[in-house]
């Protein structure tokens, strides 16, 4: 499953906001400074939380929508999040079975306050995924539980 959330991701930031992240080894104390999360129900029903360092969300917006960095703004940020968090669920899904249709969720979307990062749980728990990515030292986490109701 991780080799798959791994695959979705890689496909949505590279044709998407034309970023090429890395996987990376479990990093100790790593905070992010945004969370979004979607939930989905099927066949199988959980939920995709992906965890945004603020440079890779700035760095998203600049990508996808061609802007300068003065431009780039926080509802920008977020709307980038929830899109790609969207998409990534979608495709992992449709990766997982293509002949089952899901119900997603909106995504939401939440920023820290500065003095308060969201830690990322690298403790293994039944039937959830965790994977680590980096570029040019921006962070993505993405957690997914999943279980078939």
């Amino acid at each position: 499953m991780k080799k798959v959330i791994a695959t979705s991701i890689f496909e949505v930031f590279e044709k998407m906001f034309f970023i090429f992240l890395e996987p990376v080894e479990k990093k100790n104390d790593l905070t992010f400074d945004m969370e979004t999360e979607i939930k989905f129900t099927g066949s199988a029903e959980g939920c995709m939380k992906m965890f945004f360092s603020d440079g890779l969300a700035s760095l998203m917006a600049r990508n996808m929508l061609s802007l300068d960095d003065e431009e780039v703004t926080d509802a920008l940020k977020a709307d980038c999040s929830r899109e790609a968090i969207n998409m990534v669920c979608g495709n992992l899904l449709r990766t997982c079975d293509s002949r089952i249709i899901f119900n997603l969720s909106i995504p939401t979307f939440q920023k820290n306050h500065p003095s308060d990062p969201f830690p990322f749980q690298q403790k293994a728990q039944l039937n959830s995924w965790q994977s680590l990515f980096d570029v040019d030292g921006e962070s993505l986490g993405v957690l997914l539980q999943m279980q078939r109701p």
